[in-house]
């Protein structure tokens, strides 16, 4: 855990919740079947998206294997589909969570090896039964473990029950921008969306 000194720990930084739904035939598939707009979640250090972590397919072209990646908006899966849908939402934590969500996610990038996809997960979870499995995830379960671990959200609910969805219902967000991949660069830390709808604050 890196060690920040006390002043520091009242200061405030803020970490984004990425959604998207891609032009893939999974994503498809999950949003077919569950009516959501957004299918998958990520969490990130900038508002723009370009350094993210969740649970995704490992290799661009295939759903499986999947396990622990980190993800850009630029590159890869996401890069192939500059029309998707998707969001961002910003949390505030503390110096120290900070600190120790970004040390616990570079850890767990250098033994990815070690975590796992939760295959069962979403179809549980669309069922509304809880399931967690030791170092296995699926992308909303994930976000909301870490920062329900580190004190940044409060959950109502399992977070193996959390879906991309879920994420507007929590007062410890806000939304701060809602387009297509292709506008995300016009992101910045204050509401704002492409067609400048209105946002909750914090």
């Amino acid at each position: 855990m890196a060690q920040i000194d006390i002043g520091s720990r009242l200061k405030k930084r803020t970490l984004y919740i990425f959604l998207v739904r891609t032009d893939s035939f999974f994503s498809k598939v999950i949003s077919l079947f569950t009516h959501t707009k957004y299918t998958h979640a990520s969490i990130g250090f900038d508002c723009q998206c370009t350094r993210l972590y969740s649970f995704a397919r490992i290799y661009t072209n295939m759903p499986i294997p999947a396990g622990f990646v980190k993800e850009s908006t630029t590159t890869g899966l996401l890069s192939l589909s500059p029309n998707a849908p998707c969001a961002v939402y910003a949390v505030k934590v503390t110096e120290q969570a900070y600190e120790d969500i970004s040390t616990q996610l570079e850890e767990m990038y250098l033994n990815k090896d070690s975590y796992g996809y939760n295959y069962l997960g979403p179809a549980c979870c669309f069922f509304g039964i809880p399931l967690k499995i030791k170092n296995k995830y699926f992308c909303s379960q994930f976000v909301t473990e870490l920062l329900s671990s580190h004190h940044a959200i409060v959950l109502a609910k399992p977070a193996s029950l959390f879906q991309p969805r879920d994420f507007e219902q929590l007062s410890e967000v806000k939304l701060i921008f809602e387009g297509t991949l292709s506008e995300l660069d016009s992101c910045h830390d204050y509401p704002k969306t492409a067609n400048s709808a209105g946002s909750k604050g914090f």
